[in-house]
């Protein structure tokens, strides 16, 4: 018998709750557990779970980005940066902080497979490289 990739149980996963909601989505998600029991894949079962939060996210038309500052942001720049994320992405944006104190000021921004970093780490940095160039 053919393995069965974690990706594969979870796209499989995404299409049998997809639209489903109460008692439907229970007796799904018990049947695809059953699964899973059966081929004797629990053990993959993070992998699996990691995967269909990808792909959940993918088809929804979710992003999850990472704002990484020197300091807790405020509400309302947290607000802007969702805000602008979700523009520039075309997707709902799901953000997340961390606090980096060694940034200085400024923030990092991680998003799909990008990083923007605008901290003043980053700059100081750069400004060092030229003068000493």
């Amino acid at each position: 018998m053919k393995k069965i990739t974690p990706k594969q149980y979870a796209s499989a996963l995404y299409e049998a709750v997809k639209d489903k909601s109460g008692a439907e989505l229970k007796s799904s998600f018990n049947n695809f557990l059953a699964l899973v029991w059966q081929h004797k894949d629990w053990k993959n079962l993070a992998k699996i779970l990691t995967s269909f939060g990808h792909i959940y996210n993918q088809q929804e038309g979710i992003t999850e980005a990472v704002a990484v500052s020197a300091q807790k942001l405020s509400p309302a720049i947290f607000h802007k940066l969702e805000h602008w994320l979700a523009e520039q992405t075309q997707k709902k944006v799901i953000l997340k902080t961390e606090v980096d104190q060694s940034l200085l000021g400024g923030v990092v921004i991680k998003y799909d497979d990008l990083i923007l970093d605008g901290s003043l780490k980053t700059q100081l940095a750069n400004l060092k490289n030229q003068l000493n160039s």
